[in-house]
């Protein structure tokens, strides 16, 4: 009977060591749902557009090789795309932005008093030729580093797709960027030296001179216009 009795509570013991109240396995994992990967999809999305809000819809072709999301500044470190990175290209924009103005007003300068010797050649005061020269030299280089300010500027962060003055700006900048590439080139053939008895003397093609004159002008009056609507 003690046997029987022994038997009986070992059984016992057994059932209640398996049962689930006593047994002291870990509960398993939390099982993932749908909505949580939905919430955790969500999430790393918005972080994924918070960097692209901090530049406008819209950007030139030279914005993003340089301050586009994987563009030169970008990739080397120099402006991270933060917004406090942001803030500091804005300041940066701002100065650059002022430069190219003041640039163009030099610009401006220097193209009409290019044009002006250069209508004083043609006008059989060919001693002007040599001082035309060396204003034109002048415009190109001062016309080429106030369009490299605009050109190379970082982007605002708002850029509204609207029609203002600065899209006719932009508009006459398409022709006198044209005629600051042609016109130099064609005035080459325009003066010929000519050396005779110790004395060197400058002939003029006039037909050559006439195309050449015509290109000045417009970019000079396009040039102006671009200048007159952003200030006035």
């Amino acid at each position: 009977m003690p046997a029987l009795l022994l038997l009986t509570l070992s059984s016992w013991s057994a059932v209640s060591d398996s049962s689930p109240t006593k047994s002291k396995e870990k509960s398993p994992d939390p099982v993932s749902t749908p909505q949580d990967s939905a919430a955790s999809t969500t999430a790393s999305g918005s972080a994924a557009k918070s960097d692209s809000h901090l530049l406008p819809e819209v950007v030139s072709p030279g914005e993003r090789i340089l301050w586009g999301e994987h563009g030169f500044m970008r990739s080397t470190g120099i402006y991270p795309l933060t917004e406090e990175s942001r803030e500091k290209e804005l300041g940066l924009r701002r100065t650059m932005l002022t430069a190219h103005e003041i640039g163009g007003f030099l610009t401006l300068a220097a193209m009409i008093t290019a044009v002006t010797y250069g209508q004083l050649t043609l006008s059989d005061n060919t001693s002007y030729g040599n001082t035309h020269k060396t204003w034109a030299d002048v415009t190109i280089l001062s016309y080429f580093t106030t369009a490299a300010l605009s050109l190379l500027t970082p982007p605002p962060m708002v850029r509204r797709k609207e029609w203002s003055t600065i899209s006719i700006h932009k508009g006459l900048a398409l022709i006198h960027f044209t005629g600051m590439v042609l016109t130099p080139l064609l005035a080459d053939g325009v003066a010929a030296h000519e050396r005779g008895q110790g004395q060197s003397t400058i002939t003029i093609n006039h037909d050559k001179a006439q195309i050449h004159q015509i290109s000045g002008y417009i970019t000079t009056v396009a040039f102006a216009s671009a200048m007159a609507v952003i200030t006035f």
